[in-house]
């Protein structure tokens, strides 16, 4: 089991989060985000201090407690705050959106049955619903005018966002028990690539030349995963469609853009913090990737190249 964080853990951990905390301390009881504005890619097993609804459109491996869901186009998912919950995004989601609520806010609502007969509230389950097409597009249409509401400056306004949620919660009763509940995958892929995309992830941000990456190829993450590395290699194709390879050489480029822009380190140090024996190696990797240079892009980046005593 993954170690859990509360959200103010969480943010500590993961700056890309602070924007998500800092909109949630302002909430008045109710917020509702897009996408864009929220920190939904990969983080650590926590839970918040809010019911939550998600409207999501991608594909991704949810995982709350010791279930896990397959998740892969249009879907629904309803957290409560008591219970921990990890998000592994495995595409570039489309526009999404998100609710929260306390417990104050759910006593405004007219009618309490819906929201005590809801997923929120459903022991012993994973509460994922797979939606068509139509009826995301009627959820989202919930969603956007909620969004529009909540921008506005009406003094009542969460007493209509109140309204917004009650027909939000009603239209999620209307078609849960038609709906083809998601079912939690526990087979032994989701399990492999989920364990792969949590030694991946733990492996950075690179914060010193004292700790470069230690784990750089398929061989390597199998034996740490105590498997044969074609059985990773089968897990991951089949449930991204990419080689090990590829996703291993995609966080390496992204790490190595970032210190790139982000620290004063030079090419042969980030070339060892990454892994690579020889400068040069790590300079033909990140050209076939970037199509330019490191010096070229961090030149683009305008940051000034000098040799560091710490980074």
């Amino acid at each position: 089991m993954q170690e859990i964080f509360g959200l103010k853990e969480l943010v500590a951990t993961n700056s890309a989060c602070l924007a998500e905390y800092k909109l949630l301390a302002e909430v008045n009881h109710f917020n509702v985000f897009n996408q864009s504005e929220i920190c939904e890619r990969t983080r650590p097993m926590h839970r918040s201090d809010f019911y939550k609804i998600s409207l999501i459109k991608g594909k991704g491996i949810l995982q709350i407690k010791d279930e896990y869901s397959e998740i892969d186009g249009n879907v629904l998912i309803f957290f409560n705050p008591t219970i921990p919950y990890y998000w592994q995004s495995l595409s570039e989601e489309r526009p999404s959106y998100y609710c929260y609520f306390d417990s104050y806010f759910q006593s405004k609502l007219a009618n309490k049955d819906y929201f005590q007969q809801s997923a929120l509230l459903t022991p012993g389950s994973i509460p994922v619903f797979a939606l068509t097409d139509k009826l995301a597009d009627e959820i989202r249409v919930i969603f956007e005018d909620m969004y529009e509401e909540i921008q506005g400056d009406y003094h009542h306004k969460y007493d209509i966002l109140a309204t917004y949620l009650q027909l939000l919660l009603q239209k999620a009763f209307k078609f849960q028990n038609s709906s083809r509940r998601t079912s939690a995958n526990k087979s032994a892929s989701i399990r492999i690539l989920s364990r792969f995309f949590n030694l991946l992830e733990k492996q950075f941000p690179i914060d010193s030349v004292e700790h470069p990456i230690r784990l750089k190829t398929p061989n390597d993450f199998a034996q740490e995963l105590a498997i044969h590395v074609n059985y990773l290699n089968a897990a991951v194709k089949e449930l991204t469609g990419k080689k090990t390879s590829e996703i291993i050489g995609s966080r390496v480029i992204t790490e190595a853009k970032a210190l790139l822009k982000h620290s004063n380190a030079d090419v042969a140090e980030i070339a060892y913090m990454l892994g690579f024996e020889y400068p040069n190696n790590f300079v033909t990797f990140f050209k076939r990737h970037a199509k330019e240079t490191p010096k070229s892009f961090r030149n683009n980046e305008n940051i000034p190249a000098s040799k560091p005593q710490n980074i």
